[in-house]
């Protein structure tokens, strides 16, 4: 008889074209070709709204799939009224009572092995579940999501902005130290949040599950890239990736032009802020969403990560990666990751030293893309998805046994 899991995600992970969706996707396309019996409960929110219509080939695999609308934007109003309470807006937002029906009602009616929710954010349901269920339940850690929102805050320059911002991390802090330690078990998509937690005080027992990937189907050099180019492909409703971007725009950028004049940057990703559009000019296009992001990467040369904040693992970096893409990034955009400098990556860490490594990939074309090359044998290597699938499957045996 196959084990039966209830997946709980904070929107449809559906299409894949952000690293959020790309994660949840392959964990229910994991747990089924593990064999388990996998059910679906989604909030379809305003922002990632998805139509029926538009469910991919995977859900009719599934043995349900149920998602109830809710709007999860920002709301001034509600933000202010938030300021008067001691709870997380940033959670808040997810509370519903018609998604509370709708669990209580599958809970009430079925019964599961284990409870999978997709990130703290869907975690205001965890009582219920422990209340109606005996299932095991797991909470899959995208990102440590406070210290993200410390991060932006100590960048943030506006003072009355930074102060709300550090009143949001505060709270979110609490919520999600005391919410990680009520779980049963965490699935950390990095090292480096699992050793983070840890050092946080959360005791709840972890088991690291990256996000995994294959060697390509096909000959990378069956499309030609652009040599003068260079692009970032991230989700723009992220903050840390519009916080990045503006920096790369607004600080690097010229320094780029002052060696290399006759460069191009393309910024694409899925929810771009209008206000980028400001940043259309001779030298940068702003693309917005691509409908292939493994075509658009490869028909560019040198992919940036310009992160100053944010945790978990980058999947559009293994992404890039598993291509032969030469990636130069912050230290910060590949948290979590063993590559060595000049070996599987370049880092930068100053405007300056961006300018220099683009420079020098320009020039060195035949060393760049060795680098390039390297980084995805190592990442293949490192995270490939059978093995990973094969791991978790073996630790979840042993673990739901010990649990009864």
């Amino acid at each position: 008889m196959s084990k039966s899991i209830l997946i709980l995600t904070p929107r449809i992970p559906y299409p894949l074209k952000d690293g959020g969706s790309l994660a949840m996707y392959q964990c229910i396309e994991m747990y089924k070709q593990l064999g388990y019996d996998v059910h679906l409960l989604s909030i379809n929110t305003h922002k990632h709204w998805l139509s029926e219509s538009d469910y991919p080939s995977l859900f009719n695999q599934l043995s349900s799939v149920e998602t109830i609308a809710v709007n999860t934007d920002v709301k001034v109003r509600s933000a202010f009224i938030n300021l008067f309470s001691n709870k997380s807006y940033n959670i808040e937002r997810f509370v519903n009572e018609d998604f509370e029906k709708a669990l209580r009602d599958k809970l009430s009616s079925e019964d599961f092995d284990i409870i999978q929710f997709e990130s703290i954010f869907i975690s205001p349901y965890l009582g219920i579940a422990k209340e109606l269920s005996k299932a095991t339940t797991i909470c899959r850690v995208h990102n440590i999501e406070h210290l993200i929102w410390q991060e932006i805050a100590e960048n943030e320059k506006g003072l009355f902005k930074k102060k709300y911002l550090k009143l949001l991390s505060k709270r979110l802090e609490k919520y999600e130290l005391d919410i990680l330690n009520q779980f049963d078990l965490l699935l950390t998509i990095s090292k480096l949040e699992g050793n983070e937690i840890k050092k946080l005080g959360v005791e709840t027992p972890q088991h690291f599950l990256a996000y995994g990937i294959e060697k390509p189907r096909f000959k990378l050099n069956q499309i030609a890239s652009e040599e003068k180019s260079v692009y970032h492909l991230g989700s723009m409703d992220w903050l840390p990736n519009q916080e990045g971007v503006s920096w790369f725009v607004q600080r690097v950028w010229d320094k780029v032009l002052e060696k290399q004049k006759d460069l191009t940057l393309y910024l694409a990703g899925r929810n771009m802020p209008n206000g980028f559009n400001r940043f259309q000019s001779k030298s940068i296009e702003v693309v917005g969403e691509v409908d292939d992001m493994t075509t658009f990467s490869l028909e560019k040369n040198i992919m940036i990560i310009p992160l100053l904040s944010g945790a978990g693992l980058r999947i559009k970096v293994l992404e890039a990666m598993m291509l032969g893409k030469t990636i130069i990034s912050t230290p910060k955009g590949i948290e979590g990751f063993d590559f060595i400098d000049n070996q599987h990556i370049l880092l930068a860490s100053s405007p300056e030293e961006f300018a220099n490594k683009i420079d020098w990939c320009i020039k060195n074309q035949t060393a760049s893309r060795a680098i390039g090359l390297a980084a995805q044998e190592y990442a293949l290597e490192q995270f490939d998805k059978r093995k990973l699938y094969n791991e978790l499957n073996s630790f979840l045996t042993q673990f739901t046994a010990n649990e009864r």
